[in-house]
């Protein structure tokens, strides 16, 4: 199968969203070839201009099936072409308000010929049953259990202490670092004997993807603070290496630690997630977010194999 991926490509940090790309490579896998189309402009009026030059894009290339990412990329992808379009949503998509929402809910119903959600709680937020929920899958051969001491020396951390790490960029309002860092310095305040367990709270800020498993498998706890998320990619990666985890409770996040020891859900209480944080830190030990993760069917592979049966579908009627 011949399939476009249409997507930004104004990110100054890659060409290509990791999580995208991550989801090219799983399809290619299965033997599939994916041919890529960057929208480069910013705005309404950025993104329309586009048009044109997909377009032409489209109309040399022999493609079965154009798969958006996201809603932007996906009405200028319809406003393009009579190929069918599947359109991938992200968190921020659902949270979209006005005209934009409108429309947004106008291409689900008439123009798309299937959306996917990232979780339950998203579709619900559109409120629209043609949705289809299918979360990022995980390469569990990049993000796998790795030695902790050799991830460190990697990195150039040092070897005694506890480190919580931040799973996101500080600087995006959405992740609430602010929040991650009063309930840091809460834990520390609260127990003053975990000054000599010499703990450090150390954001992922914006390493490269391919360098995630090495942070990961080096720290001692996974913390995410966000005020909303989807299906949040860097919950399922720390699962995959077994790492404990510390989450406030959006997206699907209740779903995915379900019963995995070692791992907890929060309010945005700075008080509650102190708590959980000692608890987490306590722990000492791997979890079994791994076996967990696969019992939910969220090997990339899987994943890959779940879009190809919509892309199927879709060509079939």
């Amino acid at each position: 199968m011949n399939i476009l991926f249409v997507c930004s490509g104004n990110s100054p940090k890659f060409d290509i969203s990791p999580f995208i790309n991550a989801q090219a490579e799983s399809l290619r896998k299965l033997g599939h070839t994916i041919d890529y189309y960057l929208i480069k402009g910013k705005g309404i009026g950025g993104y329309i201009s586009n048009i044109p030059k997909l377009k032409s894009f489209i109309n040399k290339g022999n493609y079965d099936i154009i798969h958006a990412h996201y809603s932007f990329c996906g009405v200028v992808s319809s406003l393009s072409t009579k190929k069918r379009v599947i359109c991938s949503l992200m968190g921020s998509d659902v949270k979209e308000s006005g005209l934009w929402r409108l429309l947004i809910r106008y291409f689900i119903k008439h123009k798309w010929q299937k959306t996917i959600a990232k979780s339950e709680d998203m579709k619900k937020e559109m409120g629209i049953d043609k949705i289809v929920v299918i979360p990022n899958g995980v390469d569990l051969e990049i993000f796998k259990p790795l030695d902790k001491n050799e991830c460190r020396k990697k990195i150039g951390w040092k070897q005694d202490g506890k480190i919580v790490l931040f799973g996101a960029d500080p600087n995006r309002k959405v992740k609430n670092f602010s929040l991650a860092k009063s309930s840091y310095n809460m834990l520390i305040e609260r127990d003053p004997k975990l000054i000599s367990m010499k703990i450090e709270l150390i954001t992922l800020g914006s390493i490269a993807h391919e360098i995630i498993p090495l942070y990961l498998n080096a720290c001692d706890v996974l913390l995410l603070t966000s005020k909303w998320e989807g299906s949040p990619n860097i919950i399922k990666e720390a699962k995959a290496c077994n790492i404990p985890i510390v989450c406030t409770d959006v997206g699907d996040v209740r779903w995915l630690l379900d019963g995995v020891d070692g791992c907890y859900i929060t309010s945005q209480n700075p008080n509650d997630i102190a708590d959980k944080l000692h608890r987490a830190l306590s722990f000492n030990k791997r979890t079994t977010g791994r076996e967990k993760l696969i019992q939910l069917g969220l090997d990339s592979t899987i994943i890959a194999q779940r879009i190809i049966e919509i892309y199927e579908n879709v060509l079939n009627k």
